[in-house]
């Protein structure tokens, strides 16, 4: 049987497939990918193109153009952001702050948290959410305290991944503060705020420059489609930026990584077009998801929803591949602390016609399993 995905790929793998299924690029939608389903805005092309020539001399290693464009954008120190070849390779930087340290991560999220700090020998501490609850955070003061005790490092994601629950900004900044109280340093991954209904309620990003005790992760990839770019980027404090620069390669961020975010952070109608969109693809996607016999959706604040596997017997692996030899990529969430395995998958949400085709894919599937 054909694996589709590796331990820590984040997602399906459609180059893969499309060798061993003989498809075509165009014959494949990915929804294990979940970037804006606008596609990326067309100021990507003449980007690139207009800066060709540039590709015979080194790229900027301050990347000064695209973090002055990036403070431009959030109003804060360009000096207080630090880009990078994505979160892959930020997060790694991250956890290089405190080696042999013990980090907290709130599960199910990202996998990459644990990976990252387990290769420098940090001790992860594990705060499993309750299914029963949506996966809705405890966020008691007892709670929290009894989390905190002993440990140094804290990563958050929000809104989540894969479970698109969102806290607010306030539950956030009530968070640092009880990381700052006892010394703990808070990550807040915000790589999906963007699509979000309101991102500037759920957004601590602001805060960020002023306190050592907070890092907020961004995203370009996502919002604006391009993850073949490789391209994210974290705000903290001045002096917390100058610390992790030092850990850096020196060109982190490639040519047309440079030159390609710099202009989309200036496509401000492009987001709000997208966020409106979305607005109205989010409640009629977990809608049509809840009506598939055998599927159940969990709400979600982002651009996919998770969703548990009601029939027991085809398990989330056997529906990957299923759906893969119709050219559907999903993400099957097996490699995700925190799930029952075999039980969950996530699903992007993407185009209305697109998500029509998944639907009637997995109707199909799960009826056939029984």
């Amino acid at each position: 049987m054909t694996t589709l995905v590796s331990a820590r790929t984040h997602g399906g793998n459609p180059w893969k497939l499309m060798r061993e299924h003989g498809l075509t690029r165009r014959q494949i939608l990915d929804f294990s990918l979940d970037v804006n389903p606008l596609g990326f805005p067309e100021i990507v092309r003449s980007a690139i193109l207009d800066h060709v020539e540039d590709l015979a001399r080194y790229p900027d290693p301050d990347a000064l153009a695209l973090r002055e464009a990036i403070a431009n954008y959030h109003q804060v120190p360009w000096d207080t952001i630090l880009p990078g070849n994505g979160s892959a390779e930020l997060i790694p930087l991250v956890t290089r702050l405190r080696p042999g340290a013990t980090v907290l991560v709130v599960v199910p999220t990202f996998t990459e948290y644990a990976w990252a700090a387990e290769q420098d020998g940090a001790t992860v501490v594990s705060h499993p959410l309750d299914e029963a609850c949506g996966f809705q955070p405890d966020g008691s003061a007892e709670g929290w305290a009894e989390r905190l005790r002993g440990v140094d490092l804290v990563f958050l994601c929000n809104p989540n991944n894969p479970t698109g629950v969102a806290l607010s900004t306030d539950d956030l900044l009530w968070v640092a503060d009880r990381c700052r109280a006892r010394g703990c340093l808070l990550v807040v991954d915000e790589a999906y705020v963007e699509f979000t209904d309101r991102p500037q309620d759920i957004t601590v990003l602001p805060e960020a420059p002023r306190h050592d005790h907070l890092i907020v992760l961004r995203s370009l990839t996502k919002p604006f489609a391009v993850p073949g770019l490789r391209l994210g980027y974290l705000v903290a404090s001045g002096s917390l930026v100058e610390r992790l620069r030092a850990m850096q390669q020196p060109w982190p961020l490639n040519t047309f990584a440079i030159t390609v975010g710099t202009e989309l952070l200036k496509q401000e109608d492009y987001l709000a077009r997208s966020q409106q969109l979305l607005r109205a693809l989010r409640p009629a996607a977990v809608g049509a998801l809840a009506a598939i016999p055998g599927l159940k959706p969990f709400p979600t604040a982002a651009n996919f929803a998770l969703c548990r596997i009601e029939r027991p017997t085809i398990t989330s692996d056997q529906l990957t591949q299923r759906l893969a030899g119709q050219g559907l990529l999903i993400r099957n969430c097996d490699s995700v602390p925190g799930l029952e395995p075999g039980r969950f998958i996530r699903l992007a949400i993407r185009r209305p016609e697109e998500n029509e085709r998944l639907y009637t894919a997995l109707r199909e599937a799960l009826r056939h399993a029984g």
